[in-house]
């Protein structure tokens, strides 16, 4: 079975920069559609970003599969020639704040009066109409992430990877998808994706919930799982591995091994530290090898903790092609991480830099 490209008939423009509008354009491309990425004369700014000898890796992860062009749109022939281009889009993808938005008559109410049909997808930091601006790492310390996701000691953390960019993108293109395939849509729909309501709802998730019911939620506790305990990494004689004990069933098999104390869960949780030192008394003699295999016998789910680099050689001995292929130039090419029928989505590289050309 081929991969499904059920949005094969749709055209997109990108006049989004970074990661979040690039990640939804990605997706949209990935299941069939024609992107256009459109870029400055000096293009999209995540190329100056992580270079390597083939360009940028922040720029390269989050556009394959697209085109590009440049264009000037402070000039009136480059912004008429976006106005055509979106005249033959059914969708257009942004993440400008309100004030950029208006100067290049691209905010939703100018618009849907040029182009009725279009779908209009917006990503910004508050959504529409808000005139404040976030990265991924302010969305992840102003929804209360960095706060969750705080070390023992109760210092804030946010994570690596840009979790916010990434799952706004996500529901970006899904919501875009959507929209694109309703049957019964007879006009043109803004699609609103502020990234504080993501990171609130994708990377805080239940805490949102007991706030909202109890009135409080408890600071992060560094590695250790907040709703389980003994859960957490553990030091090996050669690395560290991290162990789920935290169920009940779990402590039970996993308590004589360790010589650890019978408790239930909830005197595991009230001391949560005393059952990890129990754990990692018996952890620091044996290698991560050694822990990962014992453990996962007894069917307790562990794993090591492991460097991306040997991450991406073992699930590429098991999966060839998974997560990254080389093209015949010897380029990374980021690939869609779903199977069809054991079939993937090919993911080709992303554009060069445009140049800017004159408009006739």
């Amino acid at each position: 079975m081929m991969p499904p490209a059920p949005l094969r008939s749709k055209r997109v423009l990108d006049l989004s920069q970074y990661i979040a509008g690039s990640a939804c354009s990605q997706v949209l491309s990935d299941f069939g559609a024609t992107v256009t990425k459109v870029e400055p004369a000096s293009g999209d700014p995540a190329r100056t970003l992580g270079l390597t000898r083939f360009g940028s890796t922040f720029f390269r992860q989050y556009n394959t599969g697209k085109s590009s062009i440049a264009l000037d749109l402070n000039d009136p022939q480059g912004r008429r020639q976006l106005d055509m281009m979106l005249g033959e889009s059914d969708a257009v993808v942004m993440n400008f704040s309100p004030r950029t938005l208006r100067k290049h008559g691209l905010d939703w109410e100018s618009l849907h009066a040029a182009h009725p049909d279009l779908v209009v997808v917006l990503i910004s930091a508050y959504g529409d109409g808000d005139p404040r601006t976030a990265f991924d790492s302010i969305a992840q310390s102003a929804s209360g992430f960095g706060y969750l996701n705080s070390d023992a000691g109760g210092a804030p953390r946010i994570s690596a990877g840009y979790p916010t960019d990434v799952f706004s993108g996500l529901y970006a293109g899904m919501s875009a998808a959507m929209t694109l395939l309703d049957e019964s849509r007879y006009c043109g729909v803004l699609v609103d994706v502020p990234m504080i309501e993501v990171a609130m709802s994708a990377l805080c998730g239940s805490a949102m919930l007991a706030g909202a019911e109890e009135g409080q939620v408890a600071h992060g506790v560094g590695n250790r799982d907040a709703a389980t305990a003994p859960s957490n990494t553990y030091a090996c004689a050669d690395g560290h591995a991290y162990i789920y004990a935290g169920l009940d069933k779990h402590w039970a098999a996993l308590q004589p091994i360790v010589k650890g104390d019978e408790a239930d869960l909830a005197e595991r949780l009230a001391d949560p530290a005393r059952f990890d030192s129990m754990i990692e008394g018996w952890t620091a003699t044996r290698t991560v090898d050694q822990v990962c295999r014992q453990i996962t016998a007894l069917g307790i789910a562990a794993g090591p903790v492991s460097d991306p680099m040997t991450a991406l050689e073992e699930i590429g001995r098991m999966r060839p092609g998974a997560v990254i292929s080389i093209a015949q130039n010897g380029e990374a090419v980021p690939q869609f991480p779903v199977y069809f029928n054991g079939s993937r989505i090919h993911r080709t590289p992303a554009p060069p830099r445009p140049q800017l050309k004159e408009v006739p």
